[in-house]
């Protein structure tokens, strides 16, 4: 019998869980307290596979999530978008705080504008809050209902998230990449300009365009080097191996540094 792969995950319960869950329903999870140890697990060996939040339809890019992957330099495997819907779950109906990973509590922003009396904190992740709301009844947490149910903690209202079409996507994390050989296919990559001038990004969306290549995504992250430069993460439709991708990075790498995370297949969960 082949071993049973590890797979890093935020906590019991929280949506890296619940994802992780639906794609490896057998799987062996080692449960982290923030979303960069998930990084650090699948880069130091402690886990084979990683799974992570990278983006929300409501409130965009998981940042920490991006600096992660770059500094990791993992590969991503694979993409999957989860329907989340939140619940607001404690001990007491009495609570004084909500807690949640602020992209949690960003989701769920109507019920706090029409709630405008009550204190919001935020935590490492919604599995977290869940535990915490566990042990005092004063927290009320945002999260999963299995959470909820995992914590023994009361559903005060459910459905909580702005919009009930709210969807996040999780990429699949590892060391090292794998062919792949679907088709539609999508390509993550963090492109550093060699020095800043004029018409730099130009010359990047420039050389896409000439090559017949969708971008999907595109967002400036500081260098952290000097006021005013940045590294472009950006997603683009089809794969490396792709001749028309590979004549685009082959232009664009005459003034900047590429680098690729990784060309993986998408998928919805249901």
């Amino acid at each position: 019998m082949a071993e049973q792969k590890k797979i890093a995950v935020l906590g019991q319960y929280s949506y890296s869980h619940i994802t992780g869950q639906k794609v490896f329903p057998n799987g062996d999870f080692l449960f982290c307290h923030k979303i960069e140890n998930i990084y650090d697990s699948v880069s130091k060996g402690e886990a084979e596979l990683g799974v992570a939040p990278i983006e929300n339809m409501l409130q965009g890019s998981v940042r920490e999530s991006i600096y992660a992957l770059n500094s990791s330099k993992l590969k991503i495997l694979s993409s999957y978008d989860l329907p989340i819907h939140h619940c607001l779950a404690s001990l007491s109906s009495n609570f004084k705080k909500v807690i949640s990973h602020p992209q949690a509590l960003g989701q769920c922003s109507k019920f706090f504008s029409a709630n405008k009396k009550i204190q919001t904190e935020e935590v490492a992740s919604t599995s977290k809050a869940m535990e915490i709301a566990s042990k005092n009844p004063e927290y009320a947490a945002i999260g999963s209902k299995e959470a909820s149910k995992f914590f023994n903690l009361n559903i005060i209202k459910e459905n909580l998230e702005d919009n009930h079409n709210n969807v996040t996507r999780f990429i699949l994390i590892s060391k090292k990449a794998i062919t792949q050989k679907e088709n539609n296919l999508r390509t993550s990559l963090m492109i550093i300009p060699h020095q800043d001038k004029p018409g730099l990004l130009f010359n990047i969306l420039k050389a896409f365009k000439d090559n017949n290549i969708n971008l999907t995504k595109i967002e400036s992250l500081p260098l952290g080097k000097k006021l005013g430069e940045y590294e472009f993460f950006m997603e683009i439709d089809g794969s490396e191996k792709d001749v028309n991708v590979s004549n685009a990075l082959k232009e664009i790498s005459k003034s900047n540094e590429v680098h690729s995370f990784g060309s993986y297949p998408l998928s919805l969960l249901s």
